[in-house]
C-alpha cells in the first residue's frame, strides 16, 4: 500500500507537523505499507524539506494545492490522507484545501484535528465539503464523533475513531538522560510540574503561574517548566507580546526560583528527559473547543499524572483517571488539586499508573496498525464519486523586482522609461489604490510583512489625497510631494473605495483594518452622489467586497441599481453595454454587476452583469485564436473592427477579473477558461504572438501596438498583470511554477 500524507512536516514547527511525522514512521512499520510521502504545506519556499516530502505547498498559495493534487495522482498512490486544521490551510477558513482534495482521484481520508461546536458559516461550509470529498473521516475521540454526526458533515457509516498516537521513547522505563532546561540540569529534589508545547494565549498559563503562590506556600521545592517556543502564527502577528506576559507575571508573583522556561521546540529524547522527572503535568487551556491534543497525549503516554481544564478532549482522555479536571480560568481550584495530589503520595501514584494504563494503548505502532487498516477500508471503497474541476493552467508565478524598483516610501511611480522610473512623472491615486489591492493579494499570497508595509503605505497616500471639506480627492503627485490638482471626483475616488473594501473584506489586524473601515465610511456619503459608470463600478466592487463589516451596503444597493438601470436604458442586442463606447477599463462595469449581484442575493444583476460580459467578451473573440483588446484610442458604436490604438494591460486584467468573478458565483467553467484565456494575452495569446509580460523584470510593457510592445513598463501596466495574476491564483486557476 502506498500511502500520501497531506499536511505541515518538519522542519516547520507545529503540532500537526510533528503527528503526522510520526504517523508516517508507525505506517512504514505497519504491515502491508511499502511507502508513505508527503505533500508538505510550508510557509517559505527556502527550507530544505526531508527526501519523503514530494509535493510543496505554499500555505496561501491556491494554484499549489491544485498542483500538489495532480502530483499525486500522478504517482499512483493507493490513498491520500489529509489531516485537516482550518489554520494550516490558506483560503477562507482554509478553503484552498479544497483545491486539492478535487483533484486527485485516488480515495481520501481525512484527519480531523479540529471540530468545534459552533462553527461560522464559512468553517461549516469548508468542513462539510471536505468531507463530501473523503471516503472515511477520522476523528481522534467518541465526542468528535458525536459532534460531526449532529452537526451533519458526514453520515455515521463513514466515521472512524483513532486515537492519537505518542512515540515510544516516552513510555515509563526508556532510557532519555537527565531532564534538563535551556537554564541547565533540572534538580532532582524539586517537584516538577510541566507545560510543554507551541506557546499561545489559549493554552492558558497564566493560570497556572497565578496558582503558583499557593502552591509554592504548601509545598516550596515545586518547579513549574514551560517549554516550547511561542507558536509561529502567534509571532507573526503579535511577535512574543504573550511569552513576555508570561514572564512578566512570574516576576511581579516573586515565582523566579520556582517558574522557569525554556524556548526550545524539544526533540522526543529531549521531551522524554523532561516528561520522566515530572511530578504533574498541566494543561490548564481555556477553552472548551480543543478536541484533541498532542502534547496531553504524549504526557498520558510517559504516564504522567495530568491536572487539566475540562476541554473536549482532556474529558475524553482523563476520565478513566489519568489526571483531574478543574474548571476553566480558576487558579484557587488548580492549586487546591495539585497540592492535594502532592499532599497525597499514593493517591498520586494511583493516577500515574492509570495514565501508564491508557498512555501504553497509545503507542504510535498501535495506533499505526489501525490506522493502516481504516486506509485499506478506503481503498476498497474507492474514491468518492466527484466531477472534475476546470483544470489549472502553469503560469509563471509573480516576479517583484520590477515593482519594487516602482515603489518608494511615498507610493508608486507612474511612468517609467524602460524599466528606469520617471520620477518627473510624479504618482497617481489611482496606481496607488491599484498597488494597495496588489500588495494585498501578495500578503495572502506569500505572507511576507514586507507587504504588509507597502499596504500602510499605500492606505497613508490615500488618506493623505482625500480632502473631505472638498468632498474630493486629489489624484496627482509629483515627485517634490505637491498635488497637481484640485480635489474631484472620479475614478480615482472609485478605486480607492474598492482598495479599502478589500483591505476590509480582508480583515487584517485591527491596526490597519480600523483606520480603513473609518475612511471607507467616510467616502460613502460622496460615493453614494456617484453617476459615472466606472466610478461607481469601481465603487461597488469595494463595497462588494466589504460586505462582511457591513459597511455601505445600502449604498452598494442604490449603485448597482443605477448602473443597471443605466445599461438596461442603453443596451440593444448588438450592443448590450451601458455606454455608447468602448474606452477603457472595461469590463469593470459587468464585474461590478455580478458581484453585487451576488453581494445582495439580486440574481437580476447577476444576470444583467454576465449578459454584458458574455456580449463584450464575444467582441473581444475570446474564444478565437487571439483575444484583441479595445485600443487605447477608443470604439464607438456602430464602429467596425479593428479599433485603433495600443491595447492596454488595464483592459486585459479587467477582462481576467471580470471571468474570475462570473465563474465564483456561478461555477460554469466556460468562465474559467476565457479567465485564463484572456490571462494568456498577456503572455503571447494576442495578434502579435508576443509577450507583453516582461520575464526577465517582471514588469509589464505598457502596450501592444500594431507592429511591437510599448517599450515602457509603468505602474498601471505592471500592476495589471499582477492583479490578474493573483485572481487567477485566488480562484485556483493556476499552477505556479518558479522561474
Amino acid at each position: 500500500m502506498r500511502v500520501a500524507i497531506v499536511s505541515t512536516y518538519p522542519p516547520r514547527a507545529c503540532g500537526i507537523g510533528t503527528f503526522s511525522r510520526d504517523l508516517r514512521e508507525a505506517l512504514l512499520g505497519a504491515d502491508g505499507v511499502s511507502s508513505v510521502n508527503l505533500a508538505a504545506i510550508v510557509r517559505d519556499e527556502v527550507t530544505e524539506q526531508a527526501p519523503e516530502v514530494v509535493a510543496r505547498i505554499l500555505q496561501d498559495q491556491r494554484g499549489d494545492y491544485a498542483a500538489a493534487g495532480r502530483v499525486l495522482d500522478r504517482r499512483g498512490d493507493d490513498v491520500v490522507v489529509m489531516q485537516h486544521e482550518y489554520g494550516i490551510f490558506g483560503g477562507p477558513d482554509g478553503a484552498h484545501a479544497l483545491s486539492l482534495a478535487r483533484e486527485i482521484q485516488q480515495p481520501m481520508v481525512l484527519t480531523l484535528h479540529t471540530v468545534l461546536s459552533s462553527p461560522s458559516v464559512g468553517q461549516a461550509e469548508t468542513l462539510r465539503a471536505l468531507c463530501a470529498e473523503a471516503a472515511l473521516v477520522c476523528v481522534f475521540t467518541e465526542t468528535a464523533r458525536r459532534m460531526i454526526l449532529e452537526a451533519r458533515f458526514v453520515t455515521p457509516e463513514r466515521v472512524r475513531i483513532i486515537p492519537h498516537g505518542g512515540p515510544t521513547e516516552l513510555l515509563p522505563g526508556s532510557q532519555n538522560g537527565d531532564a534538563t532546561t535551556d537554564g541547565g540540569p533540572i534538580d532532582a529534589g524539586r517537584h516538577v510540574l510541566a507545560t510543554f508545547g507551541l506557546i499561545s494565549p489559549g493554552k492558558g498559563i497564566e493560570i497556572a503561574i497565578e496558582a503558583m503562590p499557593a502552591i509554592v506556600a504548601r509545598h516550596p521545592e515545586v518547579l513549574y517548566v514551560v517549554a516550547g517556543q511561542t507558536h509561529p502564527e502567534i509571532v507573526k502577528q503579535h511577535g512574543e507580546e504573550y511569552r513576555l506576559s508570561l514572564e512578566r507575571l512570574v516576576r511581579d508573583l516573586g515565582l523566579e526560583d520556582h517558574v522557569t522556561f525554556d524556548d526550545r521546540f524539544l526533540s522526543i529524547p529531549e521531551l522524554g528527559s523532561m516528561l520522566r522527572a515530572t511530578h504533574i503535568y498541566l494543561t490548564p487551556y481555556r477553552s472548551r473547543e480543543q478536541i484533541v491534543s498532542g502534547a496531553l497525549t504524549f504526557a498520558i503516554v510517559a504516564g504522567c499524572p495530568t491536572v487539566s481544564t475540562p476541554y473536549f478532549y482532556a474529558t475524553d482522555l482523563l476520565g478513566s483517571g489519568a489526571g483531574v479536571l478543574v474548571p476553566f480560568d480558576d487558579p484557587t481550584a488548580l492549586a487546591a488539586v495539585v497540592n492535594e495530589l502532592l499532599d497525597d503520595p499514593a493517591r498520586l501514584e494511583r493516577v500515574r499508573r492509570t495514565a501508564q494504563e491508557v498512555g501504553i494503548e497509545l503507542a504510535w505502532p498501535a495506533v499505526g496498525r489501525q490506522t493502516a487498516e481504516v486506509l485499506r477500508e478506503a481503498i476498497a471503497l474507492g474514491p468518492r464519486s466527484r466531477e472534475r474541476r476546470p483544470s489549472t493552467t502553469t503560469l509563471p508565478r509573480a516576479r517583484l523586482s520590477h515593482l519594487l524598483t516602482l515603489v518608494d516610501d511615498v507610493g508608486i511611480v507612474q511612468h517609467a522609461d524602460g524599466i528606469v522610473p520617471d520620477r518627473a512623472s510624479g504618482y497617481c491615486t489611482d496606481d496607488v489604490a491599484r498597488l494597495a489591492i496588489v500588495a494585498l493579494g501578495l500578503r495572502r499570497t506569500t505572507g511576507e510583512e514586507s507587504h504588509a508595509r507597502t499596504l500602510a503605505l499605500a492606505v497613508a497616500f490615500l488618506r493623505h489625497a482625500w480632502v473631505p471639506a472638498e468632498r474630493g480627492i486629489h489624484n496627482f503627485l509629483s515627485y517634490d510631494r505637491r498635488w497637481l490638482d484640485e480635489p474631484h471626483v472620479g475614478d480615482h475616488l472609485g478605486r480607492t473605495a474598492w482598495a479599502l473594501g478589500e483591505i476590509v473584506g480582508m480583515e487584517p489586524p485591527s491596526a490597519l483594518l480600523e483606520p480603513s473601515r473609518d475612511f471607507l465610511v467616510d467616502l460613502l456619503p460622496v460615493l453614494a452622489e456617484q453617476h459615472s459608470p466606472r466610478t461607481m463600478a469601481f465603487a461597488m466592487l469595494g463595497l462588494a467586497r466589504a460586505r462582511r463589516a457591513g459597511i455601505g451596503q445600502d449604498v452598494l444597493g442604490d449603485l448597482a441599481l443605477r448602473l443597471a438601470d443605466a445599461q438596461r436604458a442603453n443596451a440593444t442586442p448588438d450592443w448590450y453595454w451601458a455606454e455608447d463606447a468602448l474606452s477603457y477599463d472595461n469590463a469593470r462595469l459587468p464585474q461590478a454587476l455580478i458581484a453585487a449581484g451576488a453581494c445582495l442575493s439580486d440574481d437580476g444583476l447577476v444576470r444583467e452583469g454576465l449578459r454584458s460580459l458574455n456580449w463584450y467578451a464575444a467582441e473581444l473573440g475570446v474564444d478565437d485564436r487571439y483575444l484583441h483588446l479595445v485600443g487605447h484610442l477608443g470604439r464607438r458604436r456602430g464602429s467596425s473592427r479593428p479599433e485603433e490604438g495600443e491595447e492596454q494591460p488595464l483592459d486585459a486584467a479587467a477582462l481576467v477579473e471580470a471571468e474570475v468573478e462570473a465563474f465564483a458565483v456561478t461555477q460554469d467553467e466556460s468562465h474559467a477558461r476565457r479567465a485564463v484565456r484572456a490571462f494568456e494575452w498577456f503572455l503571447g495569446r494576442n495578434h502579435l504572438e508576443v509577450a507583453v509580460y516582461d520575464f526577465a523584470t517582471g514588469g509589464c510593457h505598457d502596450g501592444l501596438g500594431e507592429h511591437a510592445v510599448n517599450r515602457n513598463q509603468g505602474a498601471e501596466s505592471t500592476l495589471a498583470y499582477l492583479q490578474a495574476l493573483l485572481a487567477l491564483d485566488a480562484a485556483g486557476l493556476r499552477a505556479s511554477l518558479p522561474e
